[in-house]
């Protein structure tokens, strides 16, 4: 970190400067998933350099501590008095909404999202569907590669014999 200037450690990981260790936790989660230069070989490893620099100030809570005591001794720097304050985007459905902010009562009774005619609705899970089991035939048997061995078997018996007895 020395020789060049870092910056906002909660505008990088895009939280708001009351944020909870677990939200800035998730926060450099998700950042970490969409920009490791391993997992997407076209991102600039400078992004992730800079993701890994605010979370290891803000995930020691002394280090956040005296981040956020330097920055208001400095003026305010970053956090001045004319910067909005970072919330949340609320979400773009009801239902997602819903589960958002109210209850679990409150959830149930709120309107399900309307899907357009011919919309292919998202699995509610990432597993593969269950393997279906074909039913055994008798070539799938073992029967089958038995029958055929045997044949070959009586075929070429019966050509030595043929050839012997011409």
């Amino acid at each position: 970190m020395t020789g060049r200037q870092l910056l906002d450690p909660y505008a990088v990981l895009g939280v708001a400067r009351d944020a909870s260790a677990l939200q800035i936790a998730r926060a450099h989660r998700r950042l970490a998933k969409a920009h490791h230069p391993d997992l997407n070989p076209g991102e600039d490893a400078e992004r992730m350099r800079r993701i890994n620099e605010a979370w290891q100030i803000l995930s020691v809570p002394t280090l956040r501590a005296a981040y956020d005591e330097t920055r208001v001794r400095a003026g305010g720097g970053h956090w001045s008095a004319s910067r909005p304050i970072i919330r949340p985007a609320t979400p773009s459905t009801t239902r997602t909404w819903a589960t958002w902010l109210a209850t679990a009562a409150e959830t149930r009774a709120a309107p399900r999202t309307v899907r357009p005619p011919g919309e292919i609705p998202v699995p509610p899970t990432r597993r593969p569907p269950p393997i279906t089991v074909e039913p055994v035939t008798f070539r799938d048997s073992g029967w089958a590669a038995l029958v055929a061995a045997a044949v070959i078997l009586l075929l070429l018996a019966t050509a030595i014999v043929a050839g012997r007895l011409v």
